[in-house]
């Protein structure tokens, strides 16, 4: 063999090298890159809204290395006078946060992380909306006006106010899941948005893994939809599964319902009701 031949091939290098000219952008992309297969749907999402929206184009051309908890407080603090949302606030400091705190560690240290010692902006007692809960009144006209839309509409909203499930949980719920003889419901799965579709994911902690106990008028509400959605099959010439979706749109309930149909449904069902539009679906929750 030649000493050509022998020679090696030179070294490519296509990934990211982290050095003082890194950006918020560089790691924000990284982490993309080498991380957001993990997260749900709906959070890589919301990433990806707040780093376009709120970060690419401003704090994200900053150089990680050139960065102090001075330029951070003073980008966060702009983002409240520009009247962003705590809430969002926060979900920026925090995407800001894990990028900064992934590129110390895969730059072996090199670089820092001014985001480890900054600290948001306070919020006044009376900036805070709380979330109204719905009147005994509004709840009846909603049960009621959501019967007229669909049965499936009808005893999903009784569940969430019965329960206090949230609209992913409740979508996920199977016959399976449902003791119709002891009047409980098993929670144990949640439906996040997909693009175009839904998934199945399990719940994040254990302790959301739990049993509630259904009022009698739910329970019929249940044993009512059943036999609507074994008809459905039926008249489908397929048979209703045990692990059947509670309040699928398709006969045999092997699809979920989306969420986001959910709260469409909900939204219809409030102006038929002629409730006030600062009741949403998250709302009954709290009823």
């Amino acid at each position: 063999m030649s000493e050509q031949e022998a020679k090696p091939a030179p070294i490519v290098e296509t990934e990211l090298r982290w050095n003082s000219a890194t950006t918020i952008n560089d790691a924000i992309v990284a982490w993309r890159d080498n991380g957001w297969a993990d997260l749900s749907p709906s959070r890589t999402r919301r990433y990806e809204s707040l780093w376009n929206v709120q970060i690419k184009d401003s704090i994200g051309r900053r150089r990680i290395a050139s960065l102090s908890s001075y330029d951070v407080e003073k980008y966060l603090r702009s983002l409240k006078d520009d009247g962003l949302a705590e809430a969002s606030v926060r979900q920026v400091r925090a995407v800001l946060g894990r990028a900064c705190r992934l590129a110390r560690k895969w730059s072996g240290g090199a670089l820092p992380n001014p985001i480890a010692d900054s600290e948001l902006p306070s919020w006044s007692i009376e900036s805070h909306v709380p979330v109204r809960a719905p009147s005994l009144d509004e709840v009846q006209r909603l049960l009621v006006g959501a019967q007229s839309l669909d049965p499936r509409i009808s005893c999903i909203l009784r569940l969430i106010v019965a329960t206090g499930t949230c609209r992913g949980e409740a979508c996920a719920i199977r016959w399976s899941d449902c003791d119709l003889m002891l009047g409980t419901i098993r929670i144990d799965e949640s439906i996040v948005s997909n693009k175009g579709s839904a998934t199945v994911k399990s719940p994040k902690t254990r302790a959301s893994i739990r049993s509630v106990a259904i009022d009698e008028g739910t329970l019929d509400e249940l044993v009512r939809l059943r036999k609507i959605q074994e008809n459905l099959a039926q008249a489908a010439d397929i048979t209703l599964d045990a692990d059947a979706f509670v309040f699928s749109f398709g006969p045999g309930g092997l699809a979920p319902p989306h969420p986001d149909s959910i709260s469409h449904a909900f939204t219809r069902t409030r102006t038929q009701a002629g409730v006030g539009d600062d009741i949403h679906l998250h709302s009954l929750r709290h009823f």
